[in-house]
């Protein structure tokens, strides 16, 4: 006898087929039958409804939120039974004090700031320990986060690594993969892994593929050189051999109006045998950031206390007035803003 079955609906199974009228049974949490199903303690008519496999939320912020209201009701109510976060460069281990400061204060916009939560973890092992010791409601995959790498070994200058700070970061990230990260994220219009160079990119790349991981990766641009910029993210996984998922993948920044299916016919022409390509894209045409995001790199260099300098310096806030409206920012992905 199952535990429990869903009677009746129309089971869309993720394959690309058509929906099929069909029973599903569930035994200790996982589907067991597909078809007619048979008895079960608990029978639920679900005639009339459309039944799928949970959703993974490929591209998720819910770092702090999952911690803080395990539940995840607003995911769970609309079917989303996975999350993968450590998203965009910046996340929540490794983490020296310097790295947790500036996370809390840069992309606190995406993530939030749960006020009581306890930041006493630093590790990979120690933060997904959170999880495993007050599970959520729904399954947590963690990316590595680059610009976590690059603020504890070289800080926020706009530099490339030495062959030092190179290699630190290399077993930051053989380190986060052997506590059970999925792989690599990287957020390049963001400070510091804006920084860094294709080669260094290459590199850390190169650590997750001994653990199967996928490098996911928001690029240099979404805006002009948006083309560019997904031919460098390729190029990375053709030379480190790292599969390549091009998370929040579109072309929707001014300029670059109906050239989805270039895009479409680029990724397509990419032999699998070579490269593994995935993507995820949302819906919607406006995209979701902190607003200091689209200030011009050199604006960083210091951190956020940094940018409030800028900001508060007549002359600094005027070249970055012009920079963001006459001529148009990395942070913006070079597009100008009204």
């Amino acid at each position: 006898m199952h535990d429990l079955v869903l009677s009746g609906g129309h089971v869309v199974d993720g394959t690309g087929g058509a929906a099929f009228r069909a029973d599903v049974a569930v035994e200790e949490g996982r589907i067991a039958a597909l078809g007619r199903a048979g008895s079960a303690r608990r029978v639920i008519d679900v005639s009339g409804h459309l039944v799928a496999p949970g959703f993974v939320d490929m591209h998720s912020h819910s770092d702090l939120a999952l911690l803080a209201e395990p539940g995840a009701d607003a995911k769970v109510m609309q079917g989303v039974t996975g999350e993968v976060v450590g998203q965009d460069g910046l996340a929540y281990a490794p983490l020296d004090d310097f790295t947790l400061a500036a996370v809390r204060t840069q992309p606190a916009g995406w993530v939030g700031d749960p006020p009581g939560l306890d930041y006493g973890w630093r590790s990979v092992a120690d933060y997904l320990g959170r999880f495993e010791a007050s599970p959520p409601s729904l399954n947590v995959a963690f990316l590595v986060p680059h610009g976590n790498l690059r603020m504890m070994t070289v800080g926020t200058e706009d530099r490339p690594a030495t062959d030092a700070e190179l290699a630190e970061m290399r077993a930051l990230v053989r380190r986060g993969m052997a506590e059970g990260a999925l792989g690599l994220s990287t957020g390049l219009t963001y400070t510091p892994a804006m920084y860094a160079g294709t080669d260094e990119l290459v590199k850390l790349c190169a650590e997750i593929v001994p653990f199967g991981g996928y490098f996911s990766p928001h690029t240099r641009s979404y805006g002009r050189g948006v083309m560019e910029a997904y031919d460098e993210m390729v190029d990375v996984c053709l030379r480190s051999g790292a599969p390549l998922h091009l998370t929040h993948c579109q072309v929707s920044f001014p300029g670059n109006e109906g050239r989805a299916g270039e895009l479409v016919e680029r990724l397509a022409a990419i032999d699998l045998r070579d490269l593994e390509v995935s993507a995820d894209s949302y819906c919607y045409v406006p995209g979701s950031t902190y607003m200091a995001a689209f200030l011009p790199n050199w604006a960083w260099t210091e951190g956020p206390e940094g940018v409030l300098a800028h900001l508060a310096d007549p002359a600094a806030a005027e070249r970055i007035r012009r920079e963001l409206e006459d001529v148009g920012t990395d942070g913006f992905h070079g597009a100008q803003m009204d």
